[in-house]
């Protein structure tokens, strides 16, 4: 009888190994029915960001969009509402001015835990203070996942030490003591 279960478990292990391994597929592609549509919202965001325009910007999100690394890191999350706000203190202080070859690129991913329609964006924005002028250049990356027409997820990706010596912070090696 052992030796009867050992051959029925091997055999549906040899049987079911190739529907494991064939079962999560991963394909990627640029070409794909939503690809310009994709490209026009996350566009949209950015001219909008641009031209200081909260209301249009938020139009772009999906009600329940996840929004990352706009206050101190990838791991901080905001919804629409405080993105609303966080861009309207900016907007109170501060101008964006976003590269003209900043670039877009579409992605459909199909299968696995990335499977979606995305757009990558690369861009500058230089951020100058309405007041004394200071400008600093953040040269950033924004991952952004598209459900349904909106943004359902964004991700900006920048130097933050770069934003922060601009701003004349210092960095200090840790005391030896």
């Amino acid at each position: 009888m052992r030796t009867i279960n050992k051959i029925t478990l091997f055999t549906l292990a040899v049987l079911f190994t190739p529907l494991i391994f064939n079962a999560q597929e991963i394909s990627a592609t640029m070409e794909f029915e939503n690809a310009e549509a994709n490209v026009a919202i996350v566009s949209n965001y950015v001219n909008a960001l641009q031209n200081e325009d909260v209301q249009t910007m938020v139009a772009q999100l999906a009600d329940d969009a996840k929004i990352y690394g706009l206050t101190g890191g990838p791991s901080n999350e905001m919804n629409p509402t405080q993105l609303s706000e966080y861009y309207k203190e900016s907007f109170a202080t501060t101008k964006h001015k976003i590269d003209e070859n900043t670039a877009y690129a579409p992605i459909k991913v199909t299968g696995g835990i990335n499977e979606g329609e995305w757009v990558m964006v690369w861009t500058t924005d230089t951020i100058s203070h309405k007041e004394t002028g200071q400008e600093i250049a953040i040269p950033a990356q924004v991952t952004c996942i598209l459900e349904n027409g909106k943004i359902a997820m964004m991700a900006h990706y920048y130097d933050q030490l770069n934003v922060m010596m601009s701003m004349g912070y210092t960095l200090q090696p840790p005391s030896k003591e």
